[in-house]
Formats: structure tokens, sequence, C-alpha cells
């Protein structure tokens, strides 16, 4: 929980900026020289769709997750 919480304040000075637009299309922008992001300058719009897509499976999955994931088990197992 912490480190969720330390990654979050972290994210406040992020130079990454990602909209989603309203036909589900995404908007993406950084500061070409923060060293951070300036990988991502030579990047192709296609290459940048896949690595959206996936992050945005990889957050739905560890959502569907929940609180409630696991074995539920009986009293006195």
């Amino acid at each position: 929980m912490l480190n969720k919480l330390e990654n979050k304040s972290k994210m406040k000075n992020d130079n990454l900026k990602i909209n989603q637009n309203e036909d589900g299309s995404f908007t993406v922008q950084w500061d070409k020289e923060d060293p951070d992001w300036k990988w991502m300058n030579d990047l192709t719009t296609k290459e940048l769709e896949v690595i959206i897509e996936q992050a945005v499976k990889l957050d739905r999955n560890e959502r569907s997750k929940g609180l409630f994931s696991g074995k539920f088990r009986g009293v006195g197992e």
C-alpha cells in the first residue's frame, strides 16, 4: 500500500500526460527533454498505441482482481 502511495506522489510531478478522448482514442504528451520520457521521442504512433493498450489491459487485470481474489475458505479450514 505504501509503495502505491509513494508512486502516486511521484506521479504528481510527472511530465507524461495521457488523456482519453471522447471517441475512445488517446492523446499522449510528454516533455521531450525530460530524462524519464525522452526515450519515447523516437517511437511511432503504432508503438505508442501498443504501449498504451498493454498498460490499460494490465490495469484492468489488476482492478478485476479486487479485494476478493483467491479462494474463499470456510470456518475451520
